[in-house]
């Protein structure tokens, strides 16, 4: 045991810097993903860099779920997805540590983090930063599939692995004139046929490219955060072409949702409708039924949270 006198965080909130920003990891992932990102699996629950926020909070700064946040501190800037959760107090956010310059570089925390260490462990003040936070108006949003690896030139991206390839999420301040040139530049696909789908009441637009009648490469862009099933989109990849461009399962055909339980690939979806439709009361009866929960057990704090949710408003 080792004798200290508390000390406050070196970093201190204010006017500027009003929000205590709280850092850790996420279920799935270790460290800086060097290792836990080259597993597939482990990419399906979370993808990308986020920062929860308290629904008041949100309200206050005029942040909507799913839209982008630029997050600054007298140390540097991120860029990170909304998560709002009443899961966070008032004038408190936390976002993940993992990711870095080679999968979200403008979603690097430590860049947010100030330069302090405890004296005595070495360890970096990364619980208790002081950061602002502020709506980023993209002009437009963008995610996409490929086999090869994509490294786009956007004001965000977020890339993952996945079973058939890359999944990326992308947003910028201005669109490029041409989008399919510039598609086929971030795909390496500069003779590769082309299917296109355009929205222009809406300012949609999804972009698929073939080899031998085959989907190589996807883009999905549209003026408001991309709203399709990802999952669905990840695994018609080397499929039909035509068939992706859906962006969701056709009608009559289960949509399984984001994936919650990464070891057996069960979806959202899946669990809410097995909850409605076989009475579904406990996360033991979730793994008699669909087997979520039943391999390594971590998505089970989430398993019991849907459950009760889901109770509460049956109620």
């Amino acid at each position: 045991m080792v004798p200290v006198t508390p000390r406050p965080p070196v970093a201190a909130t204010g006017p500027c810097h009003p929000f205590r920003l709280n850092t850790g990891r996420i279920r799935d992932q270790w460290h800086t993903m060097t290792r836990s990102a080259r597993a597939p699996a482990l990419n399906r629950h979370i993808a990308e860099p986020f920062i929860e926020i308290h629904p008041a909070d949100a309200a206050d700064l005029g942040l909507e779920p799913a839209t982008l946040a630029r997050v600054t501190s007298p140390q540097g800037q991120a860029i990170l997805r909304v998560a709002v959760t009443e899961r966070m107090p008032r004038g408190q956010v936390f976002a993940p540590i993992h990711w870095t310059a080679d999968t979200a570089p403008t979603g690097r925390i430590d860049a947010l983090v100030a330069a302090a260490t405890d004296p005595i462990s070495g360890q970096p003040e990364s619980k208790a930063a002081a950061v602002a936070i502020a709506p980023l108006a993209p002009a437009w949003y963008g995610f996409a599939v490929a086999h090869a690896a994509i490294r786009p030139e956007a004001t965000y991206w977020a890339r993952a692995r996945t079973e058939t390839g890359w999944r990326c999420e992308l947003a910028g301040m201005e669109p490029p004139a041409d989008w399919e040139a510039w598609a086929r530049a971030l795909f390496g696909l500069a003779d590769a046929p082309c299917l296109r789908v355009e929205d222009r009441s809406r300012g949609g637009l999804r972009l698929a490219f073939t080899e031998a009648g085959r989907c190589v490469a996807a883009l999905f862009v549209s003026p408001e955060p991309v709203e399709l099933s990802r999952d669905h989109v990840v695994a018609l990849l080397g499929g039909a072409g035509a068939e992706i461009l859906a962006g969701r399962p056709a009608q009559g055909m289960a949509d399984p949702g984001p994936t919650l339980c990464a070891c057996l690939k069960v979806g959202r979806n899946t669990i809410l409708r097995a909850i409605a439709e076989q009475g579904l009361d406990s996360v033991e009866a979730i793994g008699a039924a669909l087997q979520a929960g039943t391999a390594c057990g971590g998505c089970r704090p989430e398993l019991a949270a849907l459950l009760a949710r889901r109770l509460e408003a049956a109620e």
